[in-house]
């Protein structure tokens, strides 16, 4: 049976190896690590000797910092992820806490500990979700290329259940007030946002060279895409007279849509532009995102079929999708026909 106890400054862990020996190890400071933090690192390391798998224990494990740095490497130059400022947030604040540890010393309660901490400090529950899901990943990737072997603390913490889903779709009330107060720039762009179901950088950073007028679809490329993969958006009437009018202002341009010499600019224009002008139109809570998913509402509520939505919105499984798939008005609906009965 091992041991756990200070020496010093520091807490220790003793426990015995297949051949006898005692192995000591050093948990951290007094006051950052705790006897609670130690016994799960203990309890750890006994079911893996039991177990036979010594060999993990005694194999190089690199401290949180050191495999966050490679991980990262990876998420930026290699994966070229588009959120990769917020990867790299969500590993600075896990590395605030445990980033001297090595990957095998951190344990679920570490991510209890983590949880307990953000809470402390206001954080909501949903950023904590999104941080905890990235320090997942990377234990994930560190396991894929054997730098750390057993399971993944994350896993087994589990992530807390957030149920603060946003749902908003905009009426067609608020949709002539949204046109009607909006600039003639915006105008296109609300208008484009309905009628192809786009996301925002998808439209804002549109390229000439993937409009087909010919054919009749925007054809975005996988490094486009949120999803990574390459779809095919339909021109309707109302998409095709916008481009065309913007084809007639483009003179050469390469984008579409531009307002700032900046992706930056750009959005923080759309940002304050849409946000002023639903000020000004009397709607409240509405989100330039909204428009997507209003634009999905409408197609589930006009009986088209899922597959065929989330085709359109680029969703990677039509689990995504399934959200649209009792919206709002038809639950009314569907309570107004057991009414009649």
């Amino acid at each position: 049976m091992g041991s756990v106890f200070t020496r010093g400054k520091s807490i220790v862990i003793e426990y015995k190896l297949p051949n006898g020996k005692t192995k000591r190890e050093t948990i951290g400071k007094t006051g950052i690590a705790t006897k609670t933090m130690a016994k799960e690192v203990l309890k750890n390391k006994e079911r893996q000797v039991k177990l036979g798998q010594y060999d993990m224990l005694e194999a190089v494990s690199p401290t949180f910092n050191a495999i966050s740095t490679e991980y990262l490497h990876h998420q930026k130059d290699v994966k070229q992820i588009r959120s990769f400022a917020r990867t790299a947030q969500a590993v600075s604040h896990f590395s605030k806490l445990f980033g001297a540890r090595k990957l095998n010393e951190i344990s679920a309660s570490d991510i209890d500990i983590f949880k307990q901490r953000r809470l402390e400090e206001s954080v909501k529950l949903n950023t904590i979700v999104r941080d905890l899901v990235v320090i997942r990943h990377l234990f994930n990737y560190a396991y894929s290329r054997k730098k750390f072997f057993g399971r993944n603390p994350v896993s087994e913490s589990g992530l807390p259940q957030v149920n603060d889903k946003k749902e908003r779709v905009l009426t067609v009330a608020e949709q002539d007030l949204l046109l009607n107060h909006s600039s003639p720039e915006l105008r296109l762009i609300v208008a484009f946002a309905l009628n192809t179901c786009m996301r925002r950088d998808e439209i804002l950073f549109l390229n000439w060279e993937w409009v087909d007028l010919k054919e009749g679809y925007i054809n975005l490329p996988h490094t486009h895409s949120k999803s990574k993969k390459s779809r095919k958006v339909p021109i309707n009437n109302i998409v095709r007279k916008i481009l065309l009018e913007r084809k007639l202002q483009s003179n050469g341009y390469k984008y579409v849509f531009n307002q700032s010499d900046t992706k930056a600019g750009e959005r923080t224009w759309l940002q304050r532009e849409f946000r002023q002008t639903c000020k000004k139109a009397g709607i409240e809570g509405l989100r330039f995102h909204d428009l997507r998913h209003t634009a999905a509402t409408r197609l589930v509520e006009a009986n088209i079929p899922l597959h065929a939505v989330a085709e359109l919105l680029g969703h990677s499984s039509i689990r995504m999708t399934e959200r649209y798939s009792h919206p709002q008005e038809s639950v009314k609906r569907a309570a107004n026909i057991l009414g009649n009965y």
